[in-house]
């Protein structure tokens, strides 16, 4: 298998990709690498042990989201990276972000949203970009709550997105995609989880290379 480019970033989907460029554009950062979205979590994780050996890749990193368990998440990625020479790799994922390196194998990173250390998705890492002291949160926390039980057409697993999306609706333009609302500055891409993250990708990625700059979806 040949790599076109030589340094690629995998996410779950087309908010996870709309997300990380849109921060990537408030941020600045060269678009030196490529962000592709694997269509779901599934295809993601059964296709990157074969990506890890294309010829050519040079950083390899994957963006995937916790669900309900992060360490079981965190589980089936190390098992794969262990069995494809990755060593040694933590026992538990960094706050920070997890950026492997080993002989003859790309650069490799992962951020597990929405912070490595907790379950959840990505909805919780855009509901961290929420400026701090935002009205409107509690309000749609509590929009959320008053629905009584029976009539609730989400499962639990998805109180989160259901929040944020009713916190975007309540906007200046409502119902603005997250990636959308990055750039608009509804949410704040300067927050510490953003800062981090992005610090995370700069770690991973970036290297001499041509100065074209992300642009926003």
């Amino acid at each position: 298998m040949s790599q076109r480019n030589p340094r690629l970033l995998w996410v779950e989907g087309k908010n996870d990709s709309a997300v990380v460029k849109n921060l990537c554009f408030r941020h600045d950062l060269p678009q030196e690498f490529e962000v592709q979205d694997r269509g779901g979590i599934e295809p993601l994780l059964e296709a990157f042990p074969v990506q890890v050996r294309a010829r050519g890749l040079e950083c390899f990193g994957i963006v995937v989201d916790a669900d309900q368990d992060l360490h079981a998440r965190w589980d089936g990625i190390r098992d794969r990276l262990v069995a494809e020479g990755y060593d040694p790799i933590p026992e538990s994922p960094p706050a920070e972000g997890v950026i492997l390196v080993a002989k003859d194998l790309p650069v490799f990173g992962v951020w597990i949203m929405p912070n490595n250390i907790a379950s959840g998705a990505l909805e919780d890492f855009a509901a961290a970009l929420i400026p701090d002291g935002d009205s409107l949160w509690s309000h749609a926390s509590s929009a959320i709550d008053g629905i009584p039980e029976d009539q609730r057409r989400f499962p639990p697993l998805r109180r989160a997105k259901a929040m944020i999306h009713t916190w975007l609706a309540w906007q200046e333009s409502p119902g603005s995609p997250m990636g959308q609302a990055i750039t608009k500055g509804d949410l704040d891409p300067h927050a510490p989880l953003a800062d981090a993250f992005i610090a995370w990708l700069r770690r991973l990625m970036l290297g001499d290379g041509p100065a074209d700059q992300f642009a926003p979806d």
